[in-house]
């Protein structure tokens, strides 16, 4: 009842505010927002005192871009936006996410213009899902494909006597060969070409659907880029040549709006305070959002600037991750959580960790993954425990296997002159810091790779309810893109965040609600020790009878007290 009250009084005061805001006649017809970098799901805020002292902002999230166009898109006087999209450098999954974001604003009868500047093939895919396309008159269209290399480094770490021992459950994975290996093996060729001609045809698609052209066409057309503005404009592939002072004429003969009186295009930070505020309404229960963003490792979630594989970049730490999930289990207003994923793995052990955790707090409350643009090999892992899971279709996915790397630095070593002696007890005690392995460490190896292999394929197994003869032709750290996941099962439906919302308001009961606020879980409130596993929920009458008809082995005590 305090809370319903509370939403009653502050519905009351945004009607004041939005009535005084009509008395002062504040408009605003078309509002700028840019879009550009990385685009993460969440971004979080900075700390406040780099706010207060030193202007930080947090950057651009999808989230916000999505909130942002929601209520956008409820005030009847807005009529559209401008996207100035500079350059992208978030993956493919994320592209779809947004196109699929403006292409839900434009549903609600608004107009959206995609302002690119020497767009890449990425940008300009981006800028796709809008209406209308203008650029600068000295722009540069350099919508030339795609283009994927890899670096070999193994005869290069030869010269100063350092090679490195890759053990992989099989040739497809491949995380180590750029380490190990001089080429290119013929499966990770494979692995590779395939998916580029994957998201190759998923870029000419989307270009073909925006323009109104046929494969054929924008096949050529890509061929032939780099283009001047203008040749793009002549082929179709924008619609407007025009500088940034020009747009609100432009605007103008598009909307049919007096060439006397142009659109006024606001900033986001002016908009805001002539828009309608939407009123709030009552959520008894909620669904939660925890988030595994990065290399998969142990301790807390930190951001490690870098650019090192493995232990640079953003960690998703174990502890907080498994932390968040307890949080969420034992908040009585989350009737639901969503696991978004954005992970190329990482630490076997701790994926185990955070898998159980999921599957746990999924006994009691429906769990829903929902993947980033990429959630392979231990973002699978992880994945697996929710009872459904959602993916882009250029989401990068799979690589169910483990592998083990091994930097041998023997030679290094005596060339510099070090001379080691070694004293041990028990014949693999240098399995870790050895420089030199050796046959029966290797061996060590290999059983401790087919064994954690064979609890992987368990827990997909068990998560998606697959034989492991289904699942074997899948797995081996073969790579996927969403569309071929969701094919082979080991997804059940193609979507972001919006979609995961929904499933998880459905799976919870809950009245679905698009506009639902999420509630962001972290795991900085101090240590919470696990509760029991729930058991498994009962049976009921129909599926009793139906499993006694089954010709099962069972195992079963012969008498009860």
């Amino acid at each position: 009842m305090v809370s319903i009250f509370f939403i009653w009084l502050i519905n009351l005061t945004r009607r004041v505010r939005n009535l005084w805001r009509r008395l002062l006649r504040r408009q605003v017809a078309f509002v700028r927002i840019p879009i550009g970098g990385a685009l993460p799901e969440f971004a979080p805020a900075p700390p406040w005192w780099a706010h207060r002292f030193f202007g930080a902002a947090a950057p651009p999230s999808l989230s916000e871009l999505r909130r942002r166009f929601e209520w956008l898109a409820s005030d009847p006087q807005v009529k559209g936006v401008v996207l100035d999209i500079g350059t992208l450098t978030c993956g493919w999954a994320t592209i779809q996410n947004l196109d699929q974001d403006i292409r839900r604003f434009r549903e609600q009868g608004k107009l959206a213009v995609a302002r690119i500047t020497n767009p890449d093939t990425k940008t300009y895919v981006a800028a796709c899902a809008a209406d209308l396309i203008v650029a600068p008159p000295v722009s540069l269209l350099t919508v030339t494909g795609l283009y994927a290399e890899v670096r070999f480094l193994k005869d290069a770490l030869a010269k100063v006597d350092v090679s490195v021992e890759v053990t992989a459950v099989s040739p497809y994975k491949t995380a180590g060969d750029s380490l190990a290996c001089s080429e290119m093996s013929p499966e990770n060729r494979e692995q590779i070409e395939r998916l580029l001609d994957q998201r190759y045809a998923l870029i000419v698609e989307t270009i073909a659907n925006a323009r109104h052209k046929t494969v054929d066409e924008v096949c050529s057309l890509i061929d032939t880029a780099p283009w001047s503005a203008r040749r793009a404009q002549e082929a179709g592939l924008i619609d407007a040549v025009l500088y940034e002072d020009e747009l609100p004429a432009f605007l103008a003969s598009r909307t049919g709006a007096s060439p006397a009186k142009l659109p006024e295009i606001a900033e986001w930070s002016q908009a805001r305070r002539a828009l309608r505020l939407p009123l709030l309404r009552h959520h008894r229960r909620l669904v939660g959002v925890v988030a595994v963003e990065g290399t998969i490792a142990p301790g807390t979630s930190r951001q490690i600037p870098l650019p090192i594989p493995l232990i640079g970049g953003q960690i998703a730490g174990s502890e907080s991750i498994v932390q968040a999930l307890r949080q969420a289990e034992r908040n009585p207003r989350l009737a639901a959580v969503i696991l978004y994923v954005n992970s190329p793995g990482g630490s076997a052990f701790d994926s185990e960790l955070i898998w159980r955790e999921v599957r746990r707090l999924d006994r009691r409350k429906p769990v829903v993954a929902v993947m980033g643009d990429v959630a392979a090999s231990g973002g699978y892992y992880v994945a697996s425990g929710a009872r459904t899971i959602l993916a882009q279709r250029g989401t990068i996915t799979g690589s169910i296997g483990v592998l083990i790397v091994r930097p041998v630095i023997d030679g290094l070593v005596k060339r510099a002159g070090v001379n080691t002696v070694a004293i041990g007890r028990g014949a693999n005690s240098a399995f870790f810091i050895s420089d030199a392995p050796t046959e029966q460490e290797r061996a060590a190896v290999r059983a401790l790779i087919d064994d954690s292999y064979t609890v992987f394929k368990q827990r997909v197994m068990e998560g998606r309810s697959m034989s492991e003869e289904a699942l074997e032709p899948l797995a081996g750290g073969r790579v996927w893109m969403g569309g071929e996941a969701h094919e082979s099962h080991l997804i059940d439906d193609v979507g972001g965040m919006p979609e995961a919302l929904l499933k998880a308001q459905e799976l919870a009961g809950l009245p679905r609600d698009q506009t639902a606020p999420l509630v962001l879980i972290g795991g900085g409130r101090g240590r919470l020790a696990p509760q029991t596993f729930p058991e498994e929920p009962s049976k009921t009458l129909r599926e009793a009878l139906a499993l006694l008809r089954q010709p099962l082995i069972w195992a079963i005590l012969p008498f009860f007290e």
